[in-house]
């Protein structure tokens, strides 16, 4: 027992304080705002937003309460444990290492048509500012990244365009503080809706769209797990020293890990939804009730900040839009290509194989097939994010329970989550349900028909 008080004398306690955090265990949240600052805060938000006005930020806050305890769920894992969620997934009840599979599943095929989308959406600002076509800069800089990453060399580039996204989000504030919504559309649509006819349908696709890509799909758990690893803190600090996690000595050692591992991500959580407020307030402020859709996106961002600042702000939206997209597409490639190398020797479960070599043949192929999709459907930046997004909200909603069951299977009793936190997962899990039912329904053409029968 003296040893064991001994051994946890000398681990590494996180800062309590706000300096020593930033300075030593900030991060892995702001890795995640970069995927989360892409397709739903560039092109899903300004397009609910200058279709129904304010309404939208209420739509997209119950959607981020609602989507939060799937990474809570992780995070708890990944301190709690001292491992990544994926790795527990040969747990679940059923086929052997069937979530594991369709993880690799997920980001091996899935991300394709995410990177595609979000991948459009950066090559319809780029070719607003260049004689390039949407297919031309769609391959110059996807693959760009490609080769970023392929050669991980993109650490310089990624902090500038983590720069350029931060400054857009105190830019987008600062644009709302300056040029708020006039008091007609603040009266129209802070708290109602225009239904009726197409509208309808266009609201049900919207708010599956914003379920499916805001703030993020619920696969960057594994994601975020791994980033969360690398820096060797909380139980994977035990592990290493040959320590038991479950060992009562070092539980006010994993709490405080918990805590600070908790506190991380919900600072990104917190970033990615006030940048989002904010540009649904712009886009209804600027563009309402007029959507850009598909040919009109790149001028409508640019012009998301017009009201607030002048012409000027016209071209510092579109770089800073540009480095929301194209930091998102990096972190894109990268993530997934990892996640695949990471999981498919699990899924197979074989040790021996070069998850390096995995990595780098994943992305080349989602590189390759992307560009080639993209190429085939043209400049359709908003269509593409709104159809991916719905799909994302039917398909991923088992990361959810699968997080909630490996947490409750490994983490010591002293971490389980408490009955009100059962029961907010249980309400959650609820609402995300239904958002899956939401995006399956515009998916299969349902919600006209209803509209049309009601009519």
């Amino acid at each position: 027992m003296a040893g064991e008080v001994g051994e946890a004398a000398d681990l590494d306690y996180p800062s309590s304080g706000w300096k020593g955090f930033f300075k030593d265990h900030f991060g892995p949240s702001m890795l995640w705002a970069l995927i989360s600052i892409g397709g739903s805060h560039i092109a899903v938000a300004p397009e609910f937003g200058a279709t129904f006005g304010l309404v939208a930020v209420w739509v997209f806050a119950i959607i981020y309460i609602a989507k939060y305890g799937a990474w809570e769920l992780g995070i708890r894992y990944n301190y709690g444990v001292g491992g990544n969620p994926v790795e527990a997934y040969d747990q679940l009840p059923g086929p052997r290492n069937w979530m594991q599979w369709f993880t690799v599943l997920v980001f091996g095929v899935f991300y394709i048509a995410i990177v595609g989308a979000v991948g459009t959406g950066t090559a319809a600002i780029v070719t607003f500012l260049t004689p390039l076509s949407v297919s031309q800069a769609f391959i110059v800089f996807v693959g760009g990244a490609g080769v970023l990453v392929f050669f991980a060399r993109y650490s310089l580039l990624e902090k500038i365009l983590v720069g350029f996204t931060i400054a857009l989000g105190v830019l987008l504030v600062v644009g709302v503080l300056v040029g708020p919504p006039s008091p007609d559309v603040v009266s129209q649509t802070a708290f109602s809706i225009d239904l009726g006819g197409d509208r309808t349908v266009a609201f049900v696709a919207l708010f599956a769209a914003a379920a499916g890509f805001a703030p993020t799909g619920f696969s960057t758990s594994v994601l975020i797990g791994s980033w969360s690893m690398a820096k060797g803190e909380g139980a994977s600090q035990l592990k290493q020293r040959g320590l038991d996690p479950e060992n009562e000595a070092y539980h006010d050692y994993i709490a405080q890990w918990i805590k600070t591992g908790r506190r991380d991500f919900n600072i990104g959580y917190a970033f990615s939804f006030i940048l989002l407020a904010t540009m649904v307030i712009l886009s209804a402020n600027v563009l309402y009730p007029d959507p850009p859709g598909d040919g009109q996106f790149a001028v409508a961002i640019g012009q998301i900040l017009s009201e607030s600042f002048g012409e000027w702000s016209f071209w510092a939206m579109m770089v800073g839009a540009f480095a929301a997209l194209y930091s998102t597409v990096i972190t894109l490639l990268d993530g997934a290509s990892r996640a695949v190398g990471d999981v498919l020797p699990m899924a197979m479960e074989n040790d021996e194989m070069n998850s390096d070599l995995i990595r780098r043949v994943v992305l080349v192929f989602v590189v390759v097939i992307s560009s080639a999709t993209v190429f085939v459907l043209g400049n359709i930046p908003v269509t593409f994010i709104l159809y991916i997004a719905a799909i994302l909200a039917v398909t991923e909603i088992v990361f959810f329970p699968a997080n909630w069951y490996v947490v409750k299977k490994n983490l010591p009793e002293r971490f389980h989550p408490t009955t009100a936190w059962n029961v907010y997962y249980v309400f959650a899990l609820l609402a995300v349900l239904i958002f899956g039912a939401m995006g399956a329904a515009v998916r299969l053409g349902i919600v006209p028909q209803l509209v049309d029968l009601v009519g």
